[in-house]
């Protein structure tokens, strides 16, 4: 509504100020073809052309004039002719032999107009005698015999029809261009060019300064079309992205379901194979490879559509407050019962022993304990494993968790990836089993419970993962 009423303002002000100049301009012709025509005005002579008509009679079907009138109009230059409803003479005294004895129509008017044109001046009377519409024209010298006069009243009228031309495409610019500009964004944008258009980006600040006023009335529909251009660029990119991590997440699974398929395919040949009897034993050994690779295939699936819906925001949490300082003792004495966990030292400490948070357990546990065995799978033996929880009671009051070891730490284009779905470290001590998703995982359940994670490690110091989450 209000860019509605500010488009309306506009497009009235405009033609507000378009009709007072043209206002203007007529009234300055008027009085400029006003001066011209007093300026060119024949002057009145003594002998009037109506006294002439007056002492103008017909004698024997013929006009004649008597002899007073013929020496006044000797006397003062002047010429007298009297024409038909055709326009030819069909009487004349004291005529000059350049003056013509046939007018067009509208030549009278012109050349009493502007008689600087011919060189004389002209008066004329119309009159019916008998059944004919007779015309007299009374003639002398025109004083002023500047043929500029003339083309003076010529280039004016120009310059009229020039000015309002120059008006009207001044105007039809402050009201056209930037609906031109808007329809040629719209247009960039049905084409997915979402940019602004180039020709408006490329202006000088000084012309940018100018058209100002022009595109201001626009400002909320063009701001409204800068996001929408902003949005649907974000948009692309993210599609681009969707591609790309779709693209890998199908090569990542594709791999890592093709490895343990393959040892299942091969032990199945040999079971089936009539070449060997196989003892018991060596079944068993066969049967439980196949079942480990199972779960390895299960455990994949399981963490590739969970880190997808975690991804789209598809798992609605079931939150309830339980006691962050139990649930992460528990989840040490579970990992500490690992194969991977002999010769790791294990330490928890905590500034406040009930620390309650909104949680959904199930998913909250998992993250922390993709965490937590990251470090112990990582390292070697001798190291220690150390996790802090801590509130902290100044402003803004939140709760953080430590998770720190002193192994064999990361390099940094290591930890630039760890969160990726499908990487895994590249360095020859580490262990490389797992669906390379752990860490993607454990992220994005953090940050859908409105927490934080950061990390920092150096190599061969150790390695630190930093969890934040806001009480209030």
């Amino acid at each position: 509504m209000k860019l509605k009423n500010h488009v309306a303002n506009y497009f009235v002000s405009r033609l507000f100020w378009l009709m007072i100049i043209w206002g203007l301009l007529i009234v300055i012709s008027i009085v400029l073809f006003s001066f011209f025509l007093d300026y060119n005005k024949t002057e009145t002579p003594r002998l009037s052309i109506k006294k002439i008509v007056g002492h103008t009679v017909v004698v024997d079907q013929k006009l004649s004039i008597n002899s007073k009138i013929k020496k006044d109009l000797v006397k003062n230059k002047m010429w007298v002719q009297v024409l038909d409803e055709q326009g030819n003479e069909i009487f004349s005294f004291n005529k000059p032999k350049r003056i013509p004895d046939h007018y067009i129509p509208g030549e009278l008017v012109s050349d009493y107009l502007y008689p600087a044109k011919k060189g004389y001046q002209l008066s004329t009377w119309y009159k019916t005698v008998g059944d004919h519409d007779l015309t007299w024209v009374l003639g002398k010298p025109s004083k002023e015999s500047n043929p500029f006069l003339y083309w003076m009243n010529n280039v004016w009228i120009l310059s009229i029809i020039l000015i309002g031309i120059l008006i009207a495409y001044f105007f039809g610019r402050q009201l056209g261009a930037p609906l031109l500009y808007i329809v040629s964004w719209i247009d960039n944008l049905s084409k997915e060019k979402y940019e602004e258009p180039a020709n408006n980006r490329e202006l000088s600040l000084k012309q940018r300064w100018r058209n100002k006023a022009e595109y201001k009335t626009y400002q909320e529909l063009i701001n409204a079309l800068s996001e929408l251009t902003s949005a649907l660029q974000r948009n692309k990119e993210e599609r681009k992205l969707l591609e790309k991590t779709r693209e890998e997440w199908m090569t990542g699974v594709s791999h890592d379901l093709k490895t343990p398929l393959s040892v299942i395919k091969g032990y199945t040949v040999l079971l089936s194979s009539h070449e060997y009897n196989w003892e018991r034993e060596q079944v068993r050994h066969f049967s439980k490879i196949m079942e480990e690779r199972v779960e390895y295939m299960e455990q994949l699936i399981e963490d590739f559509n969970l880190t997808f819906q975690l991804k789209n925001n598809a798992i609605p949490l079931q939150l309830e407050q339980k006691n962050l300082s139990d649930v992460l003792k528990d989840i040490l004495k579970h990992l500490k019962g690992l194969p991977e966990s002999k010769n790791k030292r294990f330490s928890f400490e905590t500034n406040k022993e009930q620390m309650y948070l909104n949680m959904d357990m199930k998913y909250l546990k998992r993250a922390l304990e993709n965490l937590i065995v990251n470090s112990i799978k990582h390292n070697p033996p001798e190291t220690n494993i150390k996790v802090i929880l801590h509130e902290q009671q100044s402003y803004p009051r939140q709760i953080r968790i430590f998770i720190m070891d002193d192994g064999v730490g990361m390099d940094r284009e290591t930890i630039e990836h760890l969160f990726e779905r499908y990487f895994r470290g590249t360095s020859a001590s580490v262990n490389n089993t797992g669906t390379g998703l752990g860490m993607a995982i454990a992220r994005q359940i953090i940050i859908a419970h409105g927490g934080d994670l950061s990390i920092k490690s150096t190599p061969q110091l150790g390695t630190e993962y930093n969890i934040t989450f806001p009480l209030d």
